[in-house]
């Protein structure tokens, strides 16, 4: 996660009352130390803030690690199980749909796991490289492109968020920046597609990011 993306769904997070955004879940949660070491701004600008405030935050993720509150893929139906058992209100899903090869079912789960009344927190990439984990479909969408994946919630708020360059990218997270220049594509699945150089690095040298974020309702 970016950090003016970061900014901007934290500043969404807190304008909603606590008893519409709490528990809320957060997918695809990566670890504490992600959250909290290698890119402090995800725990400073969302989840601190709302836990000052009462709020439960509930972290998912399909590897089992310190941090991770429910292990499992939110295709899995036990995974579904175990999280409705939690009481989840609002659910945060940044960065995650494209990487998935079935988008409107992830979504539909997606929107399976907000209550009535709740929000769904969403940001996808709208100008980034290719980062495959394990893929990268390069679904890079527009605020109506993402909103016709969900289909009947009604859009509270949005923005195309621009993110700075990639030295601000490097500067930020050295180490998994020079991970990501010497091995492009590590971790990807080895039938995934793959991005050339042309594609994956030099239009970025001087390209800005930009993030779609998005606050749907479930009404």
């Amino acid at each position: 996660m970016l950090k003016q993306e970061a900014r901007w769904l934290g500043r969404a997070l807190a304008a909603a009352p606590l008893s519409q955004v709490s528990p809320l879940l957060n997918i695809g949660s990566s670890t504490r130390y992600f959250r909290e070491i290698q890119q402090p701004w995800i725990e400073r600008e969302l989840f601190s803030p709302l836990r000052r405030r009462g709020g439960v935050v509930i972290h998912q993720d399909m590897k089992a690690a310190d941090g991770v509150d429910v292990v499992g893929a939110l295709e899995d139906p036990r995974c579904r199980a175990r999280l409705s058992e939690l009481g989840v209100r609002s659910v945060c899903c940044t960065n995650v749909l494209e990487h998935v090869e079935d988008r409107r079912e992830f979504a539909h789960q997606l929107m399976e796991q907000v209550a009535p009344g709740g929000l769904l927190f969403l940001s996808v990439p709208r100008a980034f490289p290719w980062h495959p984990d394990p893929i990268d479909t390069l679904f890079r969408p527009t605020v109506p492109e993402l909103m016709a994946l969900f289909p009947g919630m009604r859009l509270v708020s949005s923005a195309i968020v621009p993110c700075g360059r990639l030295g601000s990218l490097v500067a930020n997270d050295v180490p998994g920046a020079v991970r990501r220049l010497l091995k492009p594509g590590a971790g990807a699945a080895t039938d995934a597609p793959r991005a050339s150089m042309a594609h994956w690095l030099w239009p970025w040298l001087v390209r800005p990011f930009e993030v779609t974020c998005a606050v749907l309702e479930r009404v």
